[in-house]
């Protein structure tokens, strides 16, 4: 899922909290949406991901100021595109119809592996499908996503040719999980380090949920920081140029 990887329960359980920003930012900082809650944030009030604080580094580096604000991804988008700022969006993947209202930096991760989150009382029968996208096609399966956000060109092809369309859910609401769990859903997208994450946290939340692996996963979409068309081009520029300077690791 673009904007961060599949939620966490942690952070399935918390709303959206606007307006919260690193100590110290000034006016003038750059506003990055992201969909993480306060607990979710390091010390320095960076969200705890990987191209996060990276994203923060490259910044430091280009004497950039940051002011991280949690927003859910589909109010995001909708505010790239009416572009009444200048702000950008932490982690989207770069889609055609998005290059219409929205400025890509160079990619601040070269991805991580899609997996099937799934209830583990349909597993065994999903294991028993030749690939991914028979997965995904099956009608049998109840798939759940989150509401305004992308999961890669190729998923999300997939789910558009799906019979019954997913189920959407709000990021960083505590829906997914217990919907997974309870039967509403069968299964969802993630990658491999955010269920390393849940399995770390453990608990009831995730006793029900295993990952399927299937041939055919596509590989995985890079992300980027989306910036509004307000967003002046020498900011980008000083961002990128950071980047090319340290990039990010190969994809995992």
């Amino acid at each position: 899922m673009d904007a961060c990887p599949a939620a966490t329960p942690a952070r399935l359980m918390a709303t959206a909290v606007l307006g919260l920003c690193c100590a110290g930012a000034g006016a003038d900082a750059m506003p990055i949406h992201h969909i993480l809650p306060p607990a979710e944030l390091t010390p320095d009030g960076v969200p705890d991901l990987d191209f996060s604080r990276r994203t923060a580094q490259w910044a430091a580096q280009a004497g950039l100021e940051l002011r991280w604000v949690s927003v859910p991804i589909k109010r995001s988008i909708e505010e790239l595109r009416r572009n009444h700022t200048a702000f950008c969006v932490l982690g989207l993947f770069d889609l055609p119809e998005r290059r219409r209202f929205a400025r890509y930096s160079l990619p601040i991760s070269n991805g991580e592996a899609p997996v099937l989150l799934v209830a583990r009382r349909v597993a065994a029968r999903m294991r028993l499908l030749p690939d991914a996208r028979s997965a995904l096609l099956d009608p049998r399966f109840e798939m759940l996503a989150f509401d305004g956000a992308a999961y890669g060109e190729t998923l999300d092809r997939w789910a558009a040719e799906r019979q019954r369309p997913p189920l959407r859910v709000n990021a960083g609401t505590a829906q997914a999980v217990p919907m997974l769990n309870r039967g509403r859903a069968d299964f969802m997208i993630t990658v491999d380090a955010e269920w390393r994450q849940m399995l770390a946290k453990g608990g009831e939340d995730v006793a029900g949920l295993e990952v399927v692996r299937l041939p055919g996963m596509p590989e995985p979409p890079r992300r980027h920081l989306a910036c509004s068309q307000r967003v002046p081009a020498d900011w980008l520029a000083r961002f990128n140029a950071a980047v090319r300077r340290n990039p990010p690791p190969p994809a995992q």
